[in-house]
């Protein structure tokens, strides 16, 4: 089933890791946000696969 992830990271060399080693596709992130210190990523993905990489609170 496919749902609504999200995950924080402390850098955008860290999220774009994410993004690219996680083959997360550009239809499926709905919105990157930032704030001091930090990148905010939503993004749909099925349910029963765990992602590779992770962020800053993995």
């Amino acid at each position: 089933m496919i749902i609504l992830k999200s995950d924080y990271f402390s850098t955008h060399e860290r999220l774009s890791r994410f993004i690219n080693e996680n083959h997360i596709k550009r239809e499926d992130i709905l919105v990157i946000t930032q704030v001091p210190g930090s990148f905010t990523i939503l993004f749909y993905a099925d349910d029963s696969v765990q992602e590779i990489t992770h962020g800053m609170f993995s």
